[in-house]
């Protein structure tokens, strides 16, 4: 919001310091302030703006056109300034900003060119002479933005490398440009996503393109005759361009928050014509009477201003109201303009509220026309448990758009899939290529440790849980993991030093105490098994390997009689296990008891980190 205001502040001073520039102010001499102010409101509060107010991630049109302004508003007081230097310096400043936000700032130095040429000098040549300075700290910008736009992610999805093919973008741009003229005066039904662009024909467009080309022609025509009103027609084309031209953008065919500068020039050329024309038909009448209708006047002017600002602030606060929920917002898309991408708005905005039989219906019927669907479909099957039909949809999706940012959780749902199903080796093979994909991952390489220690490959495994631990020290489970890798690769050491910080972290974890126990009694330390063993017995009474634990301990100790009451109740809970029948046998010899070992209840049963007899 404070954004949008700083725009409109600056929109005014803009259009109120043209107004007062030589060339005009015979003609708004006294009506400066108050046109411009009447431009500013307009424009602030008309609902065609709403989207980008409205829609966080927009802040970056907001910032944009805010340096688009800043830039043109510094430039037009660095002329006859005695702060002159001060002022273009803010003015390349204020560029160079704007191209650090959004692509469409690089028109910014042409339009300072084109207003001064117009308004400001008697030609291009004398503008050129006299503020080359200027012009070329504000073309070095350029240098900036092809910086950002080299190194930034957007080629993926705007320019010529995206699939959509020039001519293609043209014709449905043709299309969008007559509906932001609509919606600039008739802001009704406004969309927040206009779907992908469509395989159109010309004569599809036909209506569409001849309405933009005779404008484009009047504008041309306009700055031959008429240039300070043809600047406005360039300011709408000019800063429409970059996104509503033949450059595609893949992923939309449309927005309206592209309207944000685009729409001041609109604003602009209804407000100052008003003004010119009342101010024609006040000349025709008769002299007596000119001061009482110039009262009238003056009272009929703000009353329309008043009247159209109040209308166009309630069609923003409507707007508003739509904006209460992503829901919400999704169904208007959807009644407004219906598309893939509509139904994709609405499984996703449904998957949000737990739907998850209509988030499936709407994401099945997005998949014909928008590749990312398929990911949300897979997440939905995923969660409902379905993970083959996940499974299939991902792989589908990461083949078809492997350039997407949403490749990286897609891969890496595809890897959990596998865990769950314990398919080790496509785990791995889904986990490594996410760490290729993005190598500072560190969910990934928890996972990717997780999938090579199922697959008992503990030597990679020790590898990726330190990478991992590395930036979450205090995951007492994967310490835990750790330790059992490295127990199992023989570094009894590093194994114990793992588990004595997986106790530390979770005092109050039987499994914890169990592993460092068992750790402890294979590197024989046998009183420091006992103390943890008797722990994990505290904690988990019930599990019958912390009493062999213990058994074993206080036997290496010596201590029989306590040994045999731990194997005892061992198997009284568990009385299948061999291994604790054996250990339970052996002190029973040690001692040379006559005690019988109780009869086997069933067939021997698996152990996992019982520790040696």
């Amino acid at each position: 919001m404070a954004t949008h205001i700083l725009c409109a502040l600056l929109l005014f001073g803009v259009v109120r310091r043209t107004l007062n520039l030589a060339s005009l102010q015979s003609r708004f001499a006294g009506t400066s302030t108050d046109v411009a102010f009447a431009v500013a409101l307009i424009w602030m509060l008309h609902p065609l703006n709403t989207e980008a107010v409205d829609y966080l991630t927009q802040r970056t049109e907001l910032m944009m056109g805010l340096f688009y302004l800043a830039t043109l508003y510094a430039a037009i007081r660095a002329y006859a300034s005695p702060r002159a230097a001060l002022w273009q310096t803010a003015s390349v400043l204020s560029c160079a900003l704007g191209m650090a936000c959004k692509e469409s700032m690089a028109t910014a130095p042409f339009m300072v060119v084109v207003y001064d040429a117009i308004f400001v000098f008697d030609s291009l040549n004398s503008a050129v002479r006299s503020r080359r300075r200027l012009y070329a700290g504000l073309a070095a910008t350029w240098l900036g933005l092809a910086a950002l736009m080299w190194s930034g992610p957007r080629v993926h999805w705007a320019g010529f490398s995206t699939g959509v093919h020039p001519w293609t973008y043209l014709l449905n741009q043709s299309v969008m440009i007559a509906q932001y003229l609509r919606l600039a005066v008739w802001p009704r039904s406004l969309v927040l996503n206009y779907g992908l662009p469509l395989p159109l024909s010309l004569g599809d467009v036909m209506p569409y393109a001849l309405l933009v080309g005779v404008l484009l022609l009047m504008t041309v025509a306009a700055l031959f005759w008429q240039p300070k009103l043809g600047f406005l027609g360039v300011w709408v084309f000019v800063t429409l361009a970059p996104t509503s031209s033949i450059v595609p953008i893949a992923t939309e065919v449309g927005a309206e928050r592209r309207m944000y500068l685009p729409l001041a020039g609109l604003v602009v050329l209804a407000v100052v014509g008003g003004s010119l024309l009342w101010d024609r038909l006040r000349n025709v009448w008769p002299e007596r009477t000119r001061l009482a209708t110039a009262r009238v006047a003056s009272f009929s002017a703000a009353l329309v201003v008043a009247l159209v600002s109040t209308a166009f602030a309630a069609g923003t606060v409507a707007r508003n109201r739509e904006y209460r929920s992503a829901l919400s917002l999704a169904r208007t898309v959807l009644a407004r303009r219906p598309s893939t991408m509509a139904h994709y708005m609405m499984g996703t905005s449904l998957m949000d509220e737990g739907d998850h039989d209509g988030a499936v219906m709407h994401l099945r019927e997005a998949i014909r026309g928008d590749p990312r669907a398929r990911y949300s479909l897979g997440l939905e099957l995923f969660k409902e448990g379905k993970l083959d039909e996940a499974v299939k949809e991902l792989e589908v999706f990461v083949r078809e758009k492997p350039l997407l940012l949403e490749v990286v959780p897609a891969r890496t749902l595809m890897g959990r899939a596998f865990l769950t199903q314990a398919k080790w080796d496509d785990a791995v093979k889904q986990f490594q290529m996410v760490l290729m994909m993005t190598p500072l991952n560190v969910e990934a390489e928890g996972l990717l440790a997780e999938a090579l220690f199922k697959q008992q490959t503990f030597g990679e495994a020790i590898v990726h849980y330190r990478a991992y631990l590395k930036y979450r020290p205090n995951d007492a489970n994967m310490l835990g993991n750790l330790g059992i890798a490295l127990a199992a690769s023989g570094k009894n050491d590093e194994a114990i030093s793992a588990f004595r910080r997986a106790v530390e972290l979770t005092p109050q974890d039987g499994g914890a105490e169990r592993n460092l126990a068992n750790a402890l009694l294979d590197n024989r330390d046998f009183t420091g098994a006992a103390l943890h063993a008797q722990r994990a017995v505290t904690l988990r009474p019930d599990d019958a390997v912390v009493h062999d634990l213990l058994g074993l301990a206080l036997a290496q100790q010596g201590q029989l009689d306590e040994a045999e009451a731990e194997f005892r109740r061992a198997l009284e809970i568990d009385p299948t296990d061999g291994e604790v029948r054996g250990h339970l046998a052996a002190v029973l010899r040690l001692r040379g008891s006559s005690a019988r070992v109780p009869p086997k209840a069933g067939g021997p049963s698996p152990r996992a980190g019982s520790g040696p007899p």
